[in-house]
């Protein structure tokens, strides 16, 4: 009995085990590749036949039977057979969609979904927010960054831990790199860019403390006006699309394989990035601060 056990193992291609899942996972792997619906071969047929059995023995749904027993003919066995295993695959088919939709209850009920619709409301409070900043203007204030802030070879700028590109050549062509106007945004009081002077004043020592007067407001002269290209103004609209997901999830919930490989993508990583957005550079505190 046990030989013949081994050879149904051999059938399915593992190694004998009283494992079922493993056992079911063999044989969901070469039903789909032998199934008649998917492969017309009379090999592939042969096949079906031998895995469903198989599997309907190594799980005990059929006992090992005597061949000599058997008084129909090949013709009626192997009908009743195929009949078998696919009744065997349907039924099979028919559980996961069962288990499938079970998951999908799970996950839409109760208190984590709560609280799934409650972070995702807060996503979209942030990305409404990010969308208000990056079009509105807040205070404006005058930066002097260090000499060796100013890459003239790849044209960039450093402020307050932000990366500015001025592409404008008529910039980098003048003698001045000093004093720059920084622009932060209206509810997070961010850095979102800065305004360069394209064409700056005389600086001779004699007019010099005049000048500098002048540059504090900025408004007597040509501005060039770029945002930081490392921040969420640079990748906008881009994060503030993916951070509407989460409500949209809520709002369309189907029990489909996409939602459920969104919701994860939501829950760990568009809810751990809103909270990182929130925090970081004390945005939080400053919009609080504003209400």
């Amino acid at each position: 009995m046990i030989n013949e056990r081994l050879k149904y193992y051999q059938v399915l291609g593992i190694q004998p085990t009283d494992n079922v899942d493993a056992i079911k996972k063999a044989y969901r792997k070469m039903a789909f590749r032998f199934h008649p619906d998917k492969n017309s071969s009379e090999d592939a047929h042969n096949r079906f036949i031998k895995i469903t059995e198989a599997y309907e023995i190594l799980t005990g749904q059929r006992k090992i039977t005597d061949p000599k027993a058997k008084q129909k003919t090949p013709e009626e066995n192997f009908a009743e057979k195929v009949t078998m295993a696919k009744d065997r695959f349907h039924r099979q088919q028919e559980e996961e969609l069962r288990k499938d939709a079970l998951y999908y209850r799970i996950i839409t009920s109760g208190w984590k979904w709560a609280w799934f619709k409650r972070v995702a409301y807060y996503c979209m409070f942030i990305s409404i927010c990010l969308s208000i900043d990056y079009f509105a203007s807040g205070n404006t204030e005058t930066l002097t960054p260090p000499k060796e802030s100013f890459a003239y070879w790849t044209k960039v700028i450093s402020a307050k831990g932000e990366k500015f590109n001025v592409t404008d050549h008529e910039y980098w062509n003048k003698d001045y790199y000093g004093q720059i106007r920084g622009n932060r945004s209206l509810l997070f009081n961010d850095l979102k860019s800065i305004s360069v002077i394209l064409n700056p004043p005389d600086m001779s020592m004699n007019k010099h403390a005049d000048k500098m007067k002048n540059f504090q407001d900025f408004d007597s002269f040509e501005l060039y006006t770029v945002v930081s290209f490392g921040s969420m103004y640079g990748v906008f609209p881009l994060v503030h699309v993916f951070l509407f997901v989460p409500m949209a999830l809520v709002v369309y919930k189907r029990p489909t394989l996409r939602f459920s490989i969104w919701r994860l993508v939501s829950i760990y990583f568009l809810f751990p990035l809103a909270i990182f957005i929130t925090f970081s550079n004390d945005r939080i505190f400053h919009l609080l601060g504003l209400m």
